[in-house]
C-alpha cells in the first residue's frame, strides 16, 4: 500500500500488480482536512485553482504528474474543476501545508525541480496558498491562556518532525516487527512489499525492522507516511497517526481511485503496530527521555 499509485515502480520491474487505467472523477467534493470530515477550505481552493493550478499543470503537468501518468505521483488533474481535490488528496505531495512538512513546497520553493525553475511571483503564489491552507485548517491558532504562540505553523512542524525523529527508538520497530507488520499488510491485489520494498512514491514498506527505522528516522517525508505533523491546534502541534490518509488511500476515494482497496479498519494488525509504536514513541516525549533528533530543523 501506501500513497496511492505507488504501484509503478515495482510494476516497471515486473513485480508488482493492479489497474493503473485513470478513473473519473465520482463528482465528490469533500476534501478531508486534518480530521476526518473537515470541509473543503472555501478561499484556498479558491486561491489554488485561480493561482497555482496553473503553474502546476504548466511545469508540473507537463509529461511528468498529470492524473493519466503512469510513472510519476499523478497529482495534477486536466481540468481545474477536478485540480484541488486531486492535488490535495496526495498526502505525499501536500502534506500539512507548511514548508517543512511538504514534499512539494521543497521542489517548488525555492526550486528547481527535474530542470524547472519558479519565478518569484509562482512561489509567492503557492505560498500564500499554502498558509491560507493552515489558517483555513487550524481550530486554535493562539496560546492555551489566550495569548500568541511563539512558534510558525513552519517553526512548528519542523520542531515536532525533529523531536519525533529522536523519540523514535530501534528496539521498538523489532519488538513489535514493525516491517514485517506493513510488508505483509495486503490488499486485494497483493502485500505492500510488492510494491513498496525499496520505497517507491514516498511510502516504505519492508520487513527489514533495521532498515524501516533508519529510513523514518533520517528521512522526514518517509515518516510523515506513516506520522503526520498536526498543526491544526497551533498551541498543541504533534505528530499524530496518519491513519486518516491511509483510509483515504485504501477505501479509494478521490483521486487514489487505482490504488489497490485494503482494509482500513484501525483494528487490522499493521494499524495496531503503528498506534503501539506511536503510543511508546509519545511515552518517551512526554517522559523526556527522547535521543537526539535524527531529521534537523
Amino acid at each position: 500500500m501506501s500513497i496511492r499509485y505507488l504501484l509503478t515502480a515495482a510494476l516497471l520491474a515486473g513485480g508488482c500488480v493492479g489497474d493503473l487505467t485513470p478513473v473519473a472523477d465520482d463528482g465528490d467534493d469533500d476534501v478531508p482536512g486534518t480530521d476526518a470530515g473537515t470541509t473543503t477550505p472555501a478561499l484556498a481552493r479558491g486561491m489554488f485553482e485561480r493561482d497555482v493550478f496553473p503553474i502546476l499543470s504548466a511545469k508540473c503537468g507537463a509529461g511528468c504528474h498529470l492524473t493519466t501518468s503512469s510513472s510519476s505521483t499523478p497529482f495534477v488533474a486536466a481540468a481545474v474543476g477536478t485540480s484541488y481535490i486531486t492535488a490535495t488528496g496526495f498526502d505525499s505531495v501536500v502534506g500539512n501545508f507548511t514548508g517543512p512538512g511538504a514534499a512539494m513546497y521543497a521542489r517548488l520553493v525555492p526550486g528547481p525541480h527535474n530542470g524547472r525553475t519558479y519565478t518569484t511571483d509562482e512561489q509567492a503564489k503557492i505560498t500564500a496558498w499554502f498558509a491560507q491552507e493552515v489558517t483555513e485548517r487550524a481550530t486554535n491558532t493562539g496560546g492555551t491562556d489566550g495569548g500568541t504562540v511563539s512558534e510558525s505553523p513552519a517553526q512548528a512542524t519542523a520542531r515536532i518532525i525533529s523531536e519525533w525523529s529522536g523519540c523514535l527508538k530501534l528496539t521498538d520497530f523489532t519488538t513489535l516487527n514493525f516491517g514485517p507488520a506493513w510488508a505483509n499488510k495486503g490488499s486485494n491485489q497483493g502485500n505492500c512489499e510488492q510494491c513498496h520494498t525499496s520505497g517507491a512514491y514516498g511510502f516504505k514498506a519492508n520487513d527489514d525492522n533495521t532498515g524501516m527505522y533508519e529510513t523514518l528516522t533520517t528521512n522526514k517525508y518517509y515518516m510523515m507516511a506513516y506520522f503526520s505533523a498536526d498543526i491544526s491546534d497551533l498551541a498543541n502541534p504533534k505528530m499524530v497517526p496518519n491513519f486518516v490518509n491511509f483510509q483515504r488511500v485504501g477505501l479509494r476515494q478521490v483521486p487514489h481511485q487505482e490504488h489497490p482497496s485494503f482494509n482500513t479498519n484501525l483494528n487490522d494488525a499493521a494499524f495496531v503496530t503503528l498506534q503501539q509504536l506511536y503510543d511508546l514513541t509519545m511515552g518517551y516525549k512526554t517522559a523526556g527521555t527522547c535521543g537526539t533528533p535524527r531529521i534537523p530543523q
